[in-house]
This record gives C-alpha cells, structure tokens and sequence, in this order.
C-alpha cells in the first residue's frame, strides 16, 4: 500500500477536525433552537461528566498503536482492551449519574451520551490501524459521516420530540452506524482477510493476558494525562452547575464552543509541522527548530488575537444569528473565553514543540499545576462571578501552563545547543500532538 503525501494527510485531517468540530457545535446550536436553556444545560452536564472518563478509558490506544511499528501488539489486544474500557467507563457514567442527576431525564441523558461516546471510543481503534497504514483520508471520510449523521440525526430527533432524551440517543445511534457499516468495512477493505469482530470471542484471552497487561502499562500514563486535560476545561463548568444552575451552565458551554473551532486548526498545523521538528530536534539543529517552533506559535498567537477581535466585533451579532437573542446578553462572557483561548492556542503549540524535544515529564508537570490552578480560581471565582469567573479561572489555568512550557522551550533549547558539539544522529521522532487535541467538552 502507497501511503499519502504529508500534504494530502494534512489536508484531510484539517477538513475533518473542522468538520467535526463544526458538527458538535452544530448539536449545541440545535439543542438551543429546538429546546430550552436547561435541556441545552442537561446535555452540557452529561458532555462535561462522560468526557474525561470515556478519555480515561480510551487512554491513547490509537497514539500507541499508530506509532506500533514493530506491531508488539495486534489489532485484537487494541480492540479486545477498548471494549472492556468502554464497558466499564459506561457502567462508571451511570453510577455518576444515579448521584448528580436531579431528574430521571437527566439521568437518560448522561448515561446515552455515555454509550455514544463508547461507540466514538471503539471506532478509533479502527483510525488507529488505518492511521498506521497512513490512510488518513478513509478516517476522514469516517469523521465526516459521522459529524453529519450526528447532527442530522439529533435535529430530526429534537424536532419531532422536543426531548434532549431523543437527542441523545440519536447521537448514540449516528456514531453506531458509523462504527458498524463504515470503519469495520474500511478496515477489511484495506486489510483483506481481517475479521475486525471475530476475535473478540475466539481469542484465547486467559493465554493473551501478557500482552494486553503491558498494553494497559503502556495506555495508563497517557490516560491519566488525557483525563487531566479534560479536566481542566471542565472543572468550571461542574462548579458552575452546582451554583448557578444548568441553564447558566447550557449558556457557558454554547458560547465556549466556539474555541474548538480555532484549536481544531492549531492542532491540524501542528500534524503538518511535529514530524520536522522531531528531526531538527534529533539532529540538533538549534536554528531550524527555532525558527519552524516560533512560526508556528507566532500563527497560533495571531489566530488568538484574530479569534478575541472577532468575539468583540461581531460577537453579538453571531450569538443572536446562530443560538439566539437570549444568549447575545453575554457578550462579555465570549470575550473572556476567547482570551483563556487565544493562551491554549500558544500553549498547544509550545507542547507540540516540547513533545518533538522529548520534554514529557515536565509537560505532565505543568498539566497537573494548571488543572489544580483551574480548581482553585474556579472555587473562588465561580461562586462570587458566575460564569465570568469559570473564564477568568480557565485564562489563568492556561497562563500559569504557558509560562512554564516558555521556561521549558528554553531550557530544551538550550540543551540543543551543548548537543551542536557532538550531534546524535538524526532520529524521526514521532509526536504525540494527536494526544493533545483540544477538548470540546
């Protein structure tokens, strides 16, 4: 099989990271047209308590099996492991509810976005054997189905139902189809004789549990690190529930969407530019890295700048034309949030650079500082501001991350330059910018 072109890839996964974030947003703008701020409030609750677990549970398989190049573990050892991750996240989704939710509605809600995202969790075993096969246009072609199923499916749903119930179990079923009839026929179409199913109950799995214990080792510590990223965005929005009620909740996650928009295309940018930061990094050259490093976080600031200026410019115009007049009134809430966004489109950048310089542990460092400062601001902020405060809580989270990945960037700098004198040999490094995509929530 001839792989794609890095453009081509690029291409594809920048169309579908828009696409997705586009449809997502879709579904919010659709529970705020077809139902009430509560309901919109509702389904805000359920995304904000199902993310970081089913993120927990899907713990990067599809990062570690895309960069699996001597195929230690199979195909089965992913899926088999996926399946029972998701079983339990599922099973974890509905204790939490049986606790949180005030209404069974509620309840119904929570646990259907649960299943839903079980569904998106298995599919991307699938993206992960097509990705190492660097078919990244059929994951595309897998992404786009989906986001348009999603939110023609709950649209049809919410109109002729008027329940958020409906809408959640249409966005379960929309992510199902897709699972079943188009990511397992794309993985036998291009792996001829693969049985993607079968060996979920014909494996040996008393005999298999060496690998699938070393693959959980491995999937644990990027687990813990993508729930403590989705943490971090949603840790006001827990608070802000809790004292303000889910219809300023369902207020606060429509008008924050609009960040994903801006990070799907930093995080596309930084697929295109990490694999040649990897080798001026392995190469030690200092200036190539540098240069690349700071043009790239100099097109992630401006996105920012351009993101905040169009937040105050036309920010009240867009609220009222795509939620509604009622959600125009917080015109200075979407400014705020559009700040906290322009830092984590450079943050995002600096960690892409970090990642080719193999500076891991003192990123996991920074993640567990800005979240704990995220809960401290939130606990303060929250309940004497509201949802100005979620924002001011979620900016300085970011801020205090943006100034420890600068000292780290110069630091590894540095080191690249004591690394001149006697140069390694040059190593492609493969980033794991796909385990930091921003998280919609």
């Amino acid at each position: 099989m001839t792989p794609r072109s890095v453009g081509s890839n690029f291409a594809w996964t920048l169309s579908s990271g828009l696409g997705y974030a586009l449809a997502q947003w879709g579904v919010l703008v659709v529970f705020a047209r077809l139902g009430t701020m509560e309901e919109l409030g509702e389904f805000a609750l359920a995304l904000a308590i199902t993310a970081p677990v089913l993120l927990l549970a899907r713990m990067q398989l599809r990062t570690l099996q895309a960069t699996d190049a001597r195929s230690e573990h199979g195909f089965e050892h992913y899926l088999g492991l996926m399946v029972l991750n998701v079983l339990a996240a599922v099973a974890v989704c509905c204790a939490i509810a049986g606790f949180v939710a005030d209404t069974p509605r509620a309840r119904a809600v929570i646990v259907l976005v649960a299943v839903a995202k079980g569904f998106e969790a298995v599919s991307e075993v699938f993206y992960g054997a097509l990705q190492k096969a660097e078919r990244m246009a059929l994951i595309a072609r897998s992404i786009l189905a989906k986001s348009v199923l999603s939110v023609v499916g709950v649209t049809l749903a919410l109109a002729s139902t008027h329940s958020p119930v409906a809408g959640a179990a249409a966005l379960a079923l929309s992510w199902a189809v897709v699972l079943f009839l188009f990511d397992a026929q794309a993985l036998r179409r291009e792996f001829p004789g693969t049985h993607p199913w079968r060996p979920l109950w014909r494996t040996p799995w008393r005999e298999r549990g060496g690998p699938l214990k070393s693959l959980l080792a491995l999937g644990y510590v990027l687990g813990i690190t993508a729930l403590l990223g989705s943490l971090r965005p949603n840790i006001p929005r827990y608070l802000l529930e809790a004292h303000s009620g889910q219809a300023e909740l369902g207020m606060y996650a429509a008008l924050a969407y609009f960040t994903a928009l801006g990070g799907r295309v930093v995080h596309a940018m930084g697929m295109a530019v990490s694999p040649r930061l990897g080798r001026y990094h392995a190469a030690g050259v200092r200036q190539r890295f540098s240069r690349t490093l700071a043009a790239f976080a100099g097109g992630a600031a401006l996105l920012g700048v351009c993101a905040i200026a169009c937040a105050a410019l036309l920010g009240r115009w867009a609220l009222t034309l795509f939620y509604g007049a009622a959600y125009a009134q917080n015109l200075e809430l979407f400014v705020w949030l559009m700040g906290a966004a322009a830092l984590e489109y450079i943050c995002v950048s600096l960690q892409v650079g970090l990642t080719a310089a193999r500076e891991l542990g003192g990123q996991v460092v920074l993640l567990v500082v800005s979240v704990g400062v995220v809960m401290l601001a939130s606990l303060w902020w929250v309940p004497t501001v509201g949802p100005i405060g979620a924002a001011w809580a979620l900016g300085l989270g970011w801020m205090a991350e943006l100034t420890g990945s600068l000292l780290l960037t110069v630091r590894a700098w540095r080191r690249m330059g004591r690394q001149q004198t006697d140069p390694a040999p040059a190593d492609p490094a493969t980033s794991a910018v796909d385990a930091r995509e921003p998280t919609a929530g």
